[in-house]
């Protein structure tokens, strides 16, 4: 028992150690309280990527700066895009 109390304790040691050294997940460092955040939805930026000829797309996130992000297919070829907040559909990368 004592065992667990002391494992229990220093995990929970650990982690305020981490919180007062500022250590934060690279999403939590990317982003800042002054990005700007629309309230358009997965389901919109689908729709854009696929009026822009996009086809089996899969929009896994939405960034910071509120462009949702994607791997879709474009012309047979796999690709990754972005519908932006501007409403502009991109593909992103080489």
């Amino acid at each position: 028992m004592r065992l667990k109390i002391g494992l229990f304790g220093g995990a929970l040691s650990a982690l305020v150690i981490a919180g007062s050294l500022g250590i934060s997940s690279p999403v939590q460092a990317a982003c800042w309280a002054s990005d700007p955040v629309n309230a358009t939805t997965a389901d919109q930026a689908s729709r854009a990527m696929q009026q822009a000829g996009y086809s089996q797309i899969q929009v896994y996130e939405k960034g910071c700066d509120s462009a949702w992000h994607a791997h879709a297919m474009l012309n047979g070829s796999p690709v990754n895009v972005v519908w932006n907040r501007e409403g502009q559909v991109l593909t992103e990368g080489d």
